[in-house]
């Protein structure tokens, strides 16, 4: 039986720009919060129970990308849900949850022995229950997800991370539980999530015993999974390699750079990916207002994401000098490099969501195994010269990913080429101007012995400034008076001027006639 439909009684513009304003809000309140904490926490417990935590985490982070056999994605992909759907999804879910967390707690002398750390055995068998929890949490996020119900998440997320890391984890810290007390702010964690989430989904828990809805959600759901786990072996090939052939002090330096270059792209497309799935899912079906969405997507982030990255790049020098102090110097030039790798990957991912959100993941799948063979023999082949060699690999892997990730969906979408091309020009000519500006700001500063949180101050000055004069236009005020009284954007902050623009960017793409309605997914 169908979930009945739900009457679209605003735009799709619309709720897409209140869902991306609550999760930059969640991303931007829990990044703030973890830092506060980290930051007690440090102080209360010993670097090894860190690391031991981190050994855990590592198992469990490789576990979950098959875990979840990509359930809670084609519950919010799937053009039609049923109520079958989502039981199926539910209990999917958990049985694969118990069965990982059995396999982890069988495994964890095999894996404390790969680690040499005989102290790995109880806490990965205990925090194997996670898989559980995230288990019984992953439907009804995506109902959630799928109904475009995103303060309801961001609110699940803020309120679990303050009881079970601020309150929990600090209170055992504070008592000397040591490394347990991070376990068990973990734990709580995903409890209180999964516990708030269902009690805002309200899923339905009945079984199901037709096989139909679980070959539906798990033959898409498992493509899904192996794709993330592809592009997490992809993004370590580099780690390891460098690890391998250059030492950990280089291994060092380079993961810092990489860091530093991918942290803003990482906050500006990750939360709007979230987003973004649900939103083109809803019009999966038509191609042509799908791609003029699409473009609209990239002319904005490639608009703002590839002017900031080449900023970092021209301002590389004094953003290590001021942030990771005179002893990293070795890392400038890898960063230089690799800002232009994060802004590729970023807008790679807009190009993945899309893909997803249409159910072409063969085509997904083919890109990322072609990439990893492309990657490795690049690595090998540029690994000679240094540290910049191998990031100049992950540039060229990246980029070259991405265009042909873009034309191919250009070729499904039938985006004219031009069309196409032009999205990405403001931002790369804007870009450009940056980088020359703020190169010479660093050489100039250099020559005359300027501070460099002096010469970084200047830099973000002067960049703000060129992006606001050779940026994006805003276009229609009328269009964009509607779109703010409508969302509660502020314009006058910074994640505001984005939302801004990417809301008269997509006005045209995303706007709904008053009688269409959707395929509804939450309170089943």
């Amino acid at each position: 039986m169908a979930v009945e439909s739900i009457p679209e009684v605003e735009s799709l513009t619309v709720q897409t720009l209140r869902g991306a304003r609550w999760s930059y809000l969640s991303t931007l309140v829990n990044a703030a919060l973890q830092i506060l904490v980290t930051a007690i926490l440090a102080r209360l417990l010993v670097p090894a129970a860190f690391g031991l935590v981190a050994m855990a985490g590592l198992v469990l982070r490789l576990g979950l990308y098959f875990a979840q056999m990509g359930v809670g994605q084609a519950i919010v992909q799937r053009e039609v849900l049923t109520r079958d759907h989502v039981r199926a999804g539910e209990w999917a879910s958990i049985l694969i949850g118990v069965t990982f967390a059995g396999l982890v707690w069988f495994a964890a002398p095999l894996i404390s022995a790969v680690f040499g750390t005989v102290e790995l055995v109880d806490l990965i068998r205990i925090m194997g229950v996670s898989f559980v929890l995230t288990g019984t949490s992953s439907v009804p996020r995506a109902l959630l997800r799928r109904s475009m119900r995103f303060g309801a998440i961001a609110f699940a997320d803020i309120v679990s991370y303050v009881v079970g890391y601020a309150a929990v984890g600090v209170a055992l810290a504070l008592t000397h539980h040591g490394v347990w007390s991070l376990v068990a702010a973990a734990l709580c964690q995903s409890a209180l999530s999964s516990i708030l989430c269902n009690g805002l989904a309200r899923p339905s828990i009945v079984p199901v015993l037709s096989w139909r809805p679980y070959r539906d959600l798990l033959g898409f759901g498992s493509r899904v999974s192996l794709i993330s786990f592809l592009e997490f072996v992809t993004g370590s090939t580099d780690t390891l390699l460098v690890g391998r052939l250059s030492g950990a002090t280089s291994l060092g330096l380079y993961s810092r750079a990489f860091n530093l270059a991918g942290l803003p792209m990482e906050y500006l497309g990750s939360s709007l990916g979230q987003v973004l799935l649900p939103s083109f899912s809803r019009i999966q079906r038509e191609s042509a207002r799908l791609g003029q969405v699409y473009l609209s997507v990239v002319t904005v982030f490639a608009g703002i994401g590839v002017p900031v990255a080449l900023g970092m790049s021209g301002a590389a020098r004094d953003i290590v000098a001021v942030l990771l102090g005179p002893a990293w110097a070795g890392a400038v030039p890898v960063m230089r490099i690799a800002t232009l790798a994060s802004s590729a990957a970023m807008l790679t991912a807009f190009a993945g969501v899309t893909l997803e959100a249409t159910a072409h993941l063969r085509e997904k799948l083919v890109l990322r195994l072609v990439q990893l063979p492309v990657l490795a023999a690049l690595l090998f082949a540029l690994g000679r010269f240094g540290l910049s060699g191998f990031a100049a690999a992950c540039v060229i892997s990246e980029v070259g990913l991405h265009v042909f990730t873009a034309w191919w969906l250009g070729s499904l979408l039938r985006i004219p080429i031009r069309d196409h091309l032009g999205a990405y020009y403001p931002g790369i000519a804007c870009g450009a101007v940056i980088w020359v500006a703020l190169y010479a700001e660093s050489e100039l500063g250099l020559c005359a012995g300027i501070p460099s949180y002096l010469v970084l101050c200047a830099q973000l000055l002067s960049g703000a400034l060129i992006l606001g004069m050779l940026g994006l236009r805003l276009g229609d005020k009328r269009v964009l008076r509607t779109v703010l009284s409508r969302t509660g954007v502020n314009p006058r902050n910074p994640a505001g001027r984005v939302l801004v623009a990417l809301a008269l960017r997509l006005a045209g793409g995303l706007q709904d006639r008053s009688n269409e309605s959707v395929q509804g997914g939450g309170g089943l």
